[in-house]
């Protein structure tokens, strides 16, 4: 082999590696700093700053992205005991990849919390995504167990 095709051949890996990076995604709550950035780049506009304050918001990010980077998906959540209700779910551009990404770090990360079962509240999100996800049906909504 030439030193021409071995640069070649690692010149591949290191694009494949950085891909592999690029796409790595956590979840973490929405700071507050971060609101306005997180709603307009998901397309909706709080209008009561309490929405933020009463539900619990959770962002889909590069973790290697600067705070001006928008999530790629968000969800908004209210706890309550041993039971969280899943208020909503966004993604931009009808991107259901993302969303089902969230909720599966949600879910994950809700673990930690004293909710024994995320339920989906009606409208939450379609079907597909929920089943994706891993929530199955609950009492005619969804429900994953934490």
């Amino acid at each position: 082999m030439t030193a021409e095709h071995l640069h070649g051949k690692h010149s591949a890996r290191r694009s494949v590696f950085a891909e592999t990076v690029t796409e790595m995604r956590v979840v973490r709550r929405v700071p507050p700093a971060r609101r306005a950035v997180t709603s307009r780049a998901l397309g909706f506009y709080v209008f009561d700053d309490r929405l933020f304050e009463e539900l619990d918001w959770y962002e889909l990010i590069d973790p290697a992205e600067g705070d001006e980077h928008p999530a790629a998906a968000v969800a908004a959540v209210l706890q309550g005991g041993s039971k969280a209700r899943l208020v909503g779910v966004a993604a931009p551009g009808g991107r259901s990849d993302l969303a089902v990404q969230v909720l599966i770090a949600l879910v994950d990360s809700l673990r930690a919390s004293p909710a024994r079962r995320l339920v989906a509240a009606p409208g939450a999100h379609d079907e597909d995504v929920l089943r994706r996800a891993g929530f199955g049906p609950l009492d005619g909504s969804f429900a994953v167990e934490l």
